[in-house]
Parts: C-alpha cells; structure tokens; sequence
C-alpha cells in the first residue's frame, strides 16, 4: 500500500511537471508568436506601402515624361525646312519655348526633378534646365551619349517611358534615377526628352511615417540601393522571392515595386529573441522546473507560428479587400467620395505654394426621367456609361470619382488657373452630350450633364470648401438651364441668393454690428458700400464685380470685431501699440469671411483696403496695381466716408476740405484713377442736391 501510495505520489509529481513545463513553454512561445505575428504584420503592411509610395512616384515621373514630350515645340524642332510646321517654328521659336516648358515642369516638382533635358538622337544637347535655370545653348554638350539617361533612351520604344538604374546626375551632382522617352517625327526617332528624379524624394517617401523599430531601402534585383531611412540593416542576397523572411538576426519583407521590375523595397527589423522572453523570472522558473518538455514547447511554438502566418494573410487580404471597397463605388468602378476627399486635402497640402487645384462636379440632368422611363437598370447603364466617357476624357493622373446618386466629380492637380479647369469641364460635358447612351435592347437615350467648375488654393479651405464650390458653380448651371458648365467665380448676388440668402443678410449683420460698436449707426459701412459701388460703375466694372465691391464695402471693417472696445471707443489719439493691434483688423476680416463661400469674394478688397498706392500701407505693403482694384476703391470711399465723419477727436471736414484732401491722396496713398471717378461722383451727388 505505502508502495503503491509512493508510486501514485511520484506519477503526480511527474505529471505536475510535465504540465508546468507545457505551461512555462506555452507561455514563452505564445509571447514571442504574438510579438513575431505584430512584427511580421508591420514589416508586411510597411513594404506594401512603401512600395506602393515609390512606385506612384515612378509613375508621376513617367508620365510627366510622355506627355512633355507630346507638346508640339518638341517635334517642331525637327520640321522639315519649308514646311507649315517649320514656319511656326520660326514665329514660336521652340527652343524658347521647350526651355519655357522644362522650366515650367521643374517648378511643378521642385522637390522631386533636377535636369530636365531634350538631347538628339546624335547625342548633343538641344536644351538642358537644371535645378529650374536654362542652360545657355552655347553651354550645351555635343555629345552625351554617354550618359546612362542617353543610353536608357536608346533601349525604351516609341511612346513609352522606362525608370532607370541609379546614377548620379552629370549636370546636378546628386544621385538620380531617369524617365526617357524617344520623340518620333514621321515616324523617325529624332531626339529623347529626360526627366532626372533626384533619389532624396524617394528617401522622403521611406522617411514618412515610419515605424522607429524597422529599416527600409529601395534596391534593385543586383542589390544596389536605391534609397534608404532607418536603421541600416544586413542586405538579402536574393530579392525574386518576395514575402516574409528571415536572414541572419533580422526578419525581412520584400515587395515589388510594379513601376520598375526590378526594383524591391525591402523592410527589415530584429525581433525580440525567445531567449530573452524566457530568461523573465516567472517563465525561467517554469522552465527550470520542467526542461524535460523543450521538445514538445518547440512543436507548440512551431505549430503557433504557422497559425500567426496563415491568420496574417488572412487579415491582410481581408484588409485590401476591405480598403478597395472602402474606396471604390460598386456601380461604376470609379472612385467614391472618401477617396475624393482625401485625394483633395493632399492635393492642396501638395500645391501649398502653386496654383491649386480643380475641381469640377457634374450632375446628369433629368435623371429621374431616365430611372422613371428605363427603370434602375437602364439607370445604372447610363451611369456606368457617362462614367467611362469620364474616365477616358481625363489625364492619366485626374481622379474620377462617383460622390453621389447621379453626381461625378474630377479632381485635377496642376492646372493654372480657373479658365483651364472650365476648358477641361466644358470637353467632358461635350463628350457625354455628343452621342446618346445605347441601352441593352438598342434603346438610344439622349443624356446631358451640367458642370460646376472651381479652382481652390491651399489657403481658401479645406476639402469640403473645394466641393462645396464647385457644388455651387453645378446648381448655378443647372438654374441657367441645364447642359452648361458654370465657374464659381461668375457666380454672381443672384446666384448667392438663390444659393443662401440668408447669407447675404450676415454681411449687412456684420457690418451693422461693427460700426455699432463705434457708435456710428451702420451710417459708415452703408456709405462706404454706396459710394464703392458707384465708383465701381464709373470706372465700367461689370453687375457682378460692382456687387463684390460694394460687399467689400459693407464688410470692409467686419475685422474690427478682434479689436477692444477700448480701442475702437478711445476719445483721443491712439497708441503705437493701440494702432499696432488697430492694423490686424483687414487680415482679420478676410480670414473670417473666407469661412463663407457667399462672402468670399469680399476677401481681397477686405484684407487691402488699407494698402497705399505708394506701397507703405499694410498689411502686405502692395503698391500700385499690384493692390486689388476692389481694395482701391474701397479704400477711397473709406477715406472719404472718414474724412467727413464726426469723431470724438475732432470735427467733420466740409465738401471742399475733403475733395481737397483727395486730391492731394492721389498717387500716394489712392489711386488717381479711382479718385477722379469718386470725385466725379461727389460733383454728380451735389448737383443732384441742389
């Protein structure tokens, strides 16, 4: 009995450390597989990434390449002597123009572009722009065709364009990879336009938002670096299998880059070893106990590990499942609104200091007609249809997207102005218009869209101000009639009216209650806005720059609300500090008013109605014509306004006192122009009183 009681006694004793040993084991690896799962998951996401980063880099690189070279002066260069094509070569000069165009481009991609050039198929130099100056031609090489730009340009075929290896520039000094495309006139290879990417812009795109734990570089498939940021790490001696891996110490992902086929990004970082997890005082102790199951730990810890790779690929194909529907809408195949957005928002942080960037929006007209007479299915077929003829009449690197039910909107970077936007709005609305949509059964059904057109610079708002522009510009085409574009900034009061007229009544509200703390009745603003807008009719301003002048004029003080009572209501003179705090009120007041589409257009006029015509006002010491003619003019109806107003520290001027006082403002502190016309005006009113 006793025997057996021992025998019995022992087995539990083995039995307990049998499972204190599975127990200590599992801990040990269920820590490391959770860490190595966290770790591996990081790597993975962050090469994909990244090589996503680098490779819309290549892309934007290659087509900026293709379509410089498709610009007329480029081929016009080699026009045969006689011909139409040689004639306009001699008026247009193209080598000034090519100069004008490469210039241009780099001052686009400062950040990104170092040479640009077009060298002859012969090897000499036609133009070269480095670091955005020309260089003068009798600067130019005659022969470069030993440059690894030439040489890449040999080997890529006509109307495409090839990244190549990494060289450093022989212009720039700097490290650079190259875009070439070969120029072809009838149907001969004449010349190659090269673009330069200096490496450092793709040492950024490694840079941001990095995890501090991992290492990453750009290599190609011979294991050169391309770029780098991080902890520097061991190179791989194979890049083909790309993946998770291990080598050495350290755990590596590799991802393609789709641009370059024989570029990789690789993601590299060491994890925590077992060892130091295990040496943790109670899984040491653990361990100590039952070292007989390391056996058996290590096929648990393999079996973990391969459960934490099969639910990392799960999960991320579960996530790129999910973020291509997060941004993709179902019908059409274009992008949906939250890609809208965040495309604008990088955009305008992008072009903080270019032109901005367009934005149009289109609506299909009567399009509950077609839904009424075609039902959902032939609905959606128009949809899918006016989508495709989108899509196929923007650039390569314009978004397309689907925001609403019936509505499409194109985000466009990079164009310069207004007017250029509108052109693009206005071909896309003729593509659509020009030929009816063929539903399945061959019903033909006519369709039009109306487009609202914008252009939004980094400082007039956010995401939400650029669509709500153009959403605005859309619903003014629409009211004039359908099947037109319509530019926000030909919006005019009627169309703010139609849009919130409730709005208008805030500019007066503003007004009122800015001269009311001056104790002025609203009498200042109102005569200000009254005489701003007549001068704005003398000098021949169209109806709807007379009402952004004569808005200006009733906002024009609308900052002061910044300034104290104190101030604004001192009996005597102000102090140096007192009038220092007095001139923040015009920046004031046009950053409060671009909050309100409908008041925008005030902005200009608002921020420099204090500006002098010799260019020692403020805020921004504008001179001459160089001030807005809106901040012109109210700034000599302001001046008049206050000449003959009575204030606490001193009497009002007479008519003659004042238009004395005007005429010796004009030319320093006014505009002559606008002071004969304000004068003009004063004479008409006091013979009208008489």
């Amino acid at each position: 009995m006793r025997r057996a009681g021992l025998l019995r006694l022992s087995f539990a004793l083995a039995t307990l450390g049998v499972l204190l040993a599975v127990l200590g084991t599992a801990i040990v690896a269920s820590r490391a597989s959770t860490e190595r799962a966290q770790l591996d998951r990081s790597l993975a996401t962050t090469a994909g990434e990244k090589a996503a980063l680098v490779d819309t880099e290549l892309q934007r690189v290659q087509a900026l390449a293709l379509v410089t070279s498709r610009i007329p002066p480029f081929s016009e260069w080699y026009a045969d002597e006689g011909s139409q094509a040689a004639a306009i070569a001699a008026v247009a000069g193209p080598g000034r123009e090519i100069n004008e165009a490469l210039t241009y481009l780099w001052q686009l991609y400062p950040d990104r572009l170092v040479e640009v050039g077009y060298v002859d198929v012969d090897g000499a130099e036609n133009v070269r722009v480095v670091n955005g100056h020309p260089v003068p031609a009798d600067a130019l090489l005659r022969d470069v065709r030993g440059w690894p730009s030439y040489q890449q340009g040999v080997n890529t075929p006509e109307g495409t364009a090839k990244i190549s290896a990494p060289f450093t520039s022989p212009t720039a000094h700097v490290p650079v990879v190259a875009a070439t495309v070969p120029v072809a006139v009838d149907g001969r290879i004449r010349a190659y336009v090269e673009l330069e990417l200096a490496t450092a812009a793709l040492d950024r795109v490694l840079s941001a938002d990095r995890d501090p734990r991992l290492g990453l570089r750009v290599v190609t498939d011979t294991g050169t670096a391309v770029a780098e940021a991080g902890p520097r790490f061991p190179a791989l001696t194979s890049h083909s299998a790309t993946g998770l891996s291990t080598a050495g110490r350290s755990r590596y992902a590799v991802r393609p880059v789709p641009q370059a086929g024989d570029w990789f990004v690789v993601a590299a970082a060491r994890p925590q070893s077992a060892l130091g997890l295990a040496v943790q005082p109670a899984q040491a102790a653990l361990l100590g106990v039952a070292v007989v199951m390391l056996a058996l730990a290590l096929v648990g810890f393999s079996r973990s590990r391969r459960a934490a790779g099969r639910e990392l690929a799960a999960e991320q194909q579960a996530r790129a499942e999910a973020e291509q529907r997060s941004r993709i809408d179902g019908l059409t195949g274009l992008f949906n609104r939250r890609h809208t957005m965040e495309t604008i928002e990088h955009e305008l942080a992008r072009s903080s200091a270019g032109p901005g960037v367009g934005v149009l929006m289109f609506d299909v007209d009567h399009f509950k007609r077609i839904n009424d007479r075609h039902g959902h299915t032939g609905g959606d077929a128009v949809l899918i249809a006016i989508a495709e003829r989108l899509r196929t009449g923007v650039r390569e690197w314009d978004i397309v997207a689907r925001i609403g039910g019936e509505e499409f909107c194109v985000v466009t970077p990079g164009l310069d102005s207004e007017a250029a936007v509108a052109a693009l709005g206005e071909r896309l609305r003729l593509s659509v218009a020009e030929r009816p949509v063929i539903l399945p059964g061959g019903v033909a059904v006519p369709v039009t869209i109306s487009v609202g057109a914008a252009l939004i610079a980094s400082g007039d708002g956010s995401a939400e101000h650029a669509l709500d522009f153009a959403d605005r510009a859309l619903y003014a085409a629409k009211r004039h009639g359908r099947n037109r574009l319509h530019r926000f900034s030909q919006l005019d009061m009627a169309d703010l009216r139609a849009e919130q007229p409730e709005c208008l009544h805030i500019a007066e509200a503003l007004a009122i209650s800015s001269d009311l703390r001056e104790g002025s009745l609203a009498a200042h603003s109102r005569e200000v806005a009254q005489l701003s807008a007549a001068i704005a009719r003398r000098l021949g301003l169209s109806d709807g720059d007379v009402l952004h002048v004569q808005l200006a004029g009733w906002l024009h003080d609308v900052g002061k609300i910044a300034v104290p009572d104190a101030i604004l209501t001192k009996p005597g003179p102000l102090t140096d500090a007192e009038w220092q705090t007095m001139h923040t009120h015009p920046a004031v007041g046009a950053d409060l008013l671009r909050h309100f589409p409908e008041l925008a257009p005030a902005c200009a006029a608002v921020r420099h109605h204090h500006e002098r015509f010799d260019g020692t006002g403020y805020p921004d010491r504008l001179a001459g014509e160089q001030i807005p003619l809106g901040a012109r003019i109210v700034a000599a109806a302001d001046a008049y306004s206050a000449m003959t107003a009575d204030r606490p520290y001193r009497a009002p001027r007479s008519l003659p006192e004042a238009i004395d006082e005007l005429r010796r403002s004009a030319g320093s502190q006014l505009d002559p122009a606008v002071v004969t016309a304000l004068l003009d005006e004063l004479h008409s009113l006091a013979m009208a009183a008489t």
